[in-house]
């Protein structure tokens, strides 16, 4: 296993398989490239996650985009499945979810995350532009039916859009038996003084804070040290509901084991750094290696020093 000059182990590659989306959701930073980038190939695929796997790396993660715009994505999936014996996840709309999960369970697919950010039909048409959420619950529904575990249901918190719906979404997993996975609104490409940042941005302290009350149990996970707390719901059911924190925050940047990969061919050491980018692209196997040595000496915690402010 390769590790960073900042003593984090790489044991885990977000692999973005292509740029384009069905869903036009206004936040979205298409993992850091543009719709018109090229995607590669399966056999390209496989090849980088060989030899990421000999180097220790045992969880792969596939997203977009929308993956399931490919239709090449089970083949992926199994060829990844050759070479990783841990958990291979993906991320995903749902809108294609019903259709084809038992194929994606079948080619070696262990866990899911489809995004959902309102419980609301006409907010959620607001932030996606399409008319899908009875598609989306669906797609949950078959993912949770099928065995897939744990299905974690993304929910990115906008201020003045949906922050009024934690409540009935965390009622809504602990239903379902997902778990909802509380997303802090990240910067957009002016930055922390862009307007939409200004303006949609919600603090998720204030809401761990909020839900201290009802709080069963809090656990951590490995990947960026996220708090997962268990909590009594409103109508008395268990839910479950973890924290993507990213902003300004130093424990969640010191705890990132991940390298993600373009759909163009690149290791990226963070979504936030354009300048490091190492290509691959038709690159043989030591070449590969190179890039994925290189890109791991470059990760540098993106953010440094811990937020102290109040909430």
């Amino acid at each position: 296993m390769l590790y960073d000059y900042f003593g984090r182990p790489l044991n885990s590659l977000r692999i973005q398989v292509n740029a384009t989306c069905n869903f036009k959701c206004f936040f979205c930073h298409m993992e850091g490239t543009d719709e018109n980038a090229a995607t590669l190939t399966p056999e390209e695929i496989e090849r980088v996650v060989a030899v990421a796997a000999e180097n220790g790396v045992n969880r792969i993660k596939f997203t977009g985009g929308e993956p399931l715009l490919r239709k090449d994505l089970e083949e992926i999936i199994g060829r990844t499945r050759k070479h990783v014996e841990g958990d291979i996840s993906l991320t995903t709309n749902a809108y294609f979810l019903k259709q084809r999960v038992k194929g994606l369970r079948d080619a070696g697919l262990n866990r899911i995350n489809i995004s959902m950010h309102s419980i609301e039909q006409d907010k959620f048409v607001d932030i996606t532009k399409v008319d899908a959420i009875d598609v989306v619950e669906e797609g949950i529904d078959a993912a949770i039916g099928l065995g897939l575990s744990p299905v974690k249901v993304n929910f990115v918190v906008l201020k003045g859009i949906n922050d009024d719906q934690i409540d009935a979404m965390i009622d809504f997993t602990a239903k379902k038996g997902a778990i909802l996975q509380l997303i802090e609104y990240e910067t957009d490409r002016e930055g922390e003084m862009g307007q939409n940042y200004r303006k949609y941005h919600y603090d998720l302290r204030i809401i761990e804070k909020k839900l201290m009350p009802t709080t069963e149990s809090v656990e951590y996970n490995a990947l960026h040290n996220r708090k997962r707390v268990k909590v009594l719901t409103q109508s008395g059911r268990h839910g479950t509901v973890e924290f993507v924190r990213p902003q300004r925050n130093a424990d969640f940047c010191n705890h990132c084991t991940r390298l993600r990969v373009t759909s163009k061919g690149e290791f990226q050491t963070c979504l936030n750094r354009k300048d490091q980018l190492f290509s691959f692209k038709g690159k043989d196997n030591v070449g590969i290696f190179d890039s994925f040595r290189n890109a791991v000496a470059a990760r540098v915690p993106y953010w440094r020093e811990a937020d102290e402010s109040s909430y």
